[in-house]
């Protein structure tokens, strides 16, 4: 019976350390994650002005990158984040649940094949770095990304067999990050 129990214990940590492993990037992917543009007050809002400007700052970043699909959550600020591309460049979007295991967005990437491509992922303060960590970018620090920061574009990409980070600056500096060399 000891030995049983520590087998079922041996076996927990064995199923605990494979469901941790990184997604399958493959060597054309290139990951890129944004947070929804700056919102309106409310339980569903839509983006303030500057949140569509901002949204049209994306689009101009990113026209050129062959973005395949967008991933967005069920919430209207980050479906309109990504409408400027969406509509401009015809790229299909793909709505997922905004959960913090990042489950519904890796089910539905693998879904649509997607590990292997240009992908945009439109995200949550409270997501994002969770997102980047479970791409394999272990040292990206867990806090979330404050409330007032929306400028930020994160690029995971794989580079000799391994999951490499970039961050960039997009459009008018947040209030948060206008101290910060753009």
């Amino acid at each position: 019976m000891k030995y049983l129990f520590l087998l079922l214990v041996c076996g927990a940590f064995v199923t605990a350390g494979i469901a941790q492993t990184a997604p399958p990037l493959g060597k054309h992917s290139n990951i890129y994650i944004v947070r929804h543009g700056e919102k309106l007050n409310g339980d569903d809002p839509l983006l303030t002005d500057e949140g569509n400007k901002r949204a049209g700052d994306l689009m101009r970043q990113l026209k050129n990158k062959k973005i395949s699909r967008i991933y967005v959550s069920e919430f209207k600020r980050t479906q309109n984040t990504g409408d400027s591309l969406r509509l401009q460049l015809g790229i299909d979007t793909v709505q997922i649940n905004a959960d913090t295991s990042c489950a519904s967005l890796f089910a539905a990437i693998t879904q649509h094949n997607d590990w292997n491509r240009s992908i945009l992922i439109i995200s949550h303060s409270n997501i994002m770095q969770k997102i980047i960590y479970k791409l394999g970018i272990t040292d990206f620090p867990q806090e979330y990304i404050p409330a007032t920061e929306f400028d930020n574009l994160y690029i995971v990409s794989l580079k000799k067999k391994k999951a490499v980070l970039k961050q960039l600056k997009y459009g008018k500096p947040s209030a948060a990050s206008a101290v910060m060399k753009h």
